[in-house]
């Protein structure tokens, strides 16, 4: 199958989506949302806040990007605190600020007088906010998607329905074919470490069992103690646990350690969109890489 977006966007900036006047001043986070925003929005430019390759959780936002956030009609962000580091400008722009990942009810900043709901609260510190691992979770997430470029980013909200259904249909496609890979590997060999808890929602979706974080945060910042470290030793002999997945470009030398104290396999994987045109450049290829390297280390 082509790749998801590239071919998508070809197809959909044909069918038009209102004036190119329409859909200014759209923002996204992370590449990765500034992506399926663009595909939401009928191929309208997206930036995102994040230059490729930036840890989210370790972000912190220059003075220019205050700038650019306050002059933007919509900023997509990720929520369930992935980005850490842009709590407090998130709470001080004027701009709205549409959540994929909700904490609640209160889990949108308005462009209002009190811009700020007080009574928003986050997930707890092993809370897993990596939701777009799941492709059918970023399918439902669509619709809200969809009002906010509607409501906020001026775009008509017929076309975007018809884009929004058009990537819904393509991301259900690539779930199913996700899937059928992975339904072949053994039960006992479905179980694997990871090095944070960055794995729930593509576990949950595939049937996979994390038996337990090297790091017991939703956040590749954290350290664990060599405590930590044994117990979790221990708890993958009595389990049979073979394989310690590690993010591709994370901080994840105690997790190389515990795999070679273990005699566990290490596997890479990617989380976040690599550079444009690289084999994990796009939502698609990195979703589809980040399943084959698992089910090459599940399967021994």
């Amino acid at each position: 199958m082509p790749r998801l977006l590239p071919v998508l966007l070809a197809v959909l900036l044909t069918s038009g989506c209102g004036s190119p006047a329409q859909g200014a001043g759209i923002l996204a986070t992370t590449p990765l949302w500034a992506e399926i925003t663009s595909a939401t929005a009928c191929g309208r430019p997206v930036e995102s806040l994040m230059p490729v390759g930036t840890d989210p959780h370790s972000f912190e936002p220059s003075l220019a990007d205050r700038g650019r956030l306050d002059a933007t009609l919509l900023l997509v962000a990720n929520g369930g605190n992935l980005e850490e580091g842009l709590e407090d400008t998130l709470s001080a722009t004027p701009t709205f600020v549409h959540y994929i990942v909700s904490n609640d009810d209160a889990s949108e900043y308005h462009d209002d007088d009190t811009h700020h709901d007080d009574d928003t609260h986050h997930d707890d510190d092993t809370s897993d906010p990596h939701i777009w691992l799941d492709p059918v979770s970023v399918a439902d997430s669509l619709p809200a998607l969809a009002e906010a470029l509607s409501a906020h980013a001026g775009l008509d909200p017929v076309s975007v329905e018809a884009c929004r259904r058009e990537l819904d249909a393509r991301l259900r496609l690539l779930d199913r074919d996700i899937g059928d890979r992975l339904a072949t590997i053994p039960d006992a060999r479905r179980v694997l470490v990871t090095d944070h808890a960055m794995l729930g929602h593509f576990a949950d979706r595939y049937d996979l069992e994390v038996a337990e974080t090297v790091l017991r945060s939703h956040s590749s910042m954290a350290q664990p103690s060599a405590h930590d470290l044994e117990l979790l030793a221990e708890e993958m002999s009595d389990q049979g646990v073979a394989v310690v997945a590690i993010e591709e470009t994370g901080r994840n030398a105690d997790s190389r350690r515990l795999a070679e104290h273990t005699g566990a396999t290490i596997v890479e994987i990617p989380l976040r969109l690599g550079p444009e045109g690289s084999p994990t450049g796009t939502y698609e290829g990195m979703l589809r890489i980040l399943a084959e390297r698992l089910d090459d280390a599940l399967r021994g």
